[in-house]
């Protein structure tokens, strides 16, 4: 299975009348990611285990603008104590690699 791990900022945007928080992947692990020859689920996403701190879930990245976006639920921001604009360490597990 491939692994990547990296640290990016949480951020947070709003669509319609939803608020988001997500961390964006670094070039390295987006380009990697890219380039694998994986069957894409619904709007390009990539199935994959989370892991920020202790907290570990099934979720998927989605493509956007060069790179990928890991969604962060407000339970994990929670529960790990993260703030946006402040670092977050990530690892991501490809499934089905």
């Amino acid at each position: 299975m491939l692994r990547v791990s990296f640290t990016a900022p949480l951020e947070r945007g709003q669509h319609g009348r939803g608020t988001f928080t997500w961390v964006s992947l670094d070039d390295e692990s987006g380009d990697l990611l890219a380039d694998l020859p994986l069957p894409r689920a619904g709007f390009g996403s990539l199935p994959c285990l989370a892991t920020i701190g202790g907290t570990t879930w099934k979720t998927s990245v989605f493509p956007s603008e060069g790179t990928y976006l890991l969604l962060v639920a407000r339970k994990v921001c929670k529960t790990e104590g993260l703030e946006v604009g402040k670092p977050c360490e990530v690892a991501l597990e490809l499934l089905g690699t």
